[in-house]
């Protein structure tokens, strides 16, 4: 038979044990959103790709140069002493260079692993994201309703921050595939 002593201190050091390990997975689960939250989300990009219906339909493609590339690009100036990353970005002479930089954000909050910009020549490039970590449920939900991908609408605007070279972007609506996204940006003269 065990002596009391060494019993009741393996028994308190196993309830400890577990108490701990309780703890920890409820602090755990606290540190990941909602199950609920790609849910919302998938409504949000729904309300973003209805307002980018009608914002081309009524406007044309130039709602996004006058109205939503500045927006992102005073919230990226407005973030921009957040982190040392982001201040990066108003370094950047080029577009492409601009938005590789943003892409790295991307890749540091997990959005993406595998982004990238591929340039098709000087002015025209894809936004590839094939792994982002806000598909699921989303890009199910909205199957095949016409958007842009925010995060390509975010790098796109991102290429205005930090330089002035007299061009804007202009954008064709998304291809969306199961895990990501595929965005043609072309840059013209305003």
């Amino acid at each position: 038979m065990v002596d009391d002593v060494i019993f009741y201190t393996v028994l308190i050091i196993l309830i400890a044990f577990v108490a701990f390990f309780l703890a920890f997975m409820v602090w755990l689960k606290s540190k990941f959103p909602h199950p609920l939250m790609m849910k919302v989300l998938s409504t949000l990009h729904s309300a973003l790709f209805g307002y980018e219906k009608a914002l081309v339909e009524l406007i044309g493609s130039r709602g996004y140069k006058s109205h939503v590339f500045p927006e992102i690009v005073n919230t990226i100036k407005n973030i921009k002493d957040e982190d040392p990353r982001i201040l990066e970005l108003f370094s950047a002479t080029t577009a492409k260079e601009a938005m590789e930089k943003w892409l790295e954000v991307l890749k540091v909050t997990g959005i993406t692993q595998n982004g990238q910009i591929k340039e098709i020549n000087e002015n025209e490039f894809e936004i590839i994201i094939p792994d982002c970590s806000l598909h699921d449920p989303i890009h199910e939900i909205i199957g095949d309703q016409k958007g842009i991908c925010p995060m390509a609408l975010i790098l796109a605007s991102a290429s205005a921050v930090g330089q002035e070279n007299g061009k804007v972007p202009e954008m064709n609506y998304s291809e969306f595939h199961p895990t990501g996204t595929t965005t043609k940006l072309k840059f013209v003269n305003e």
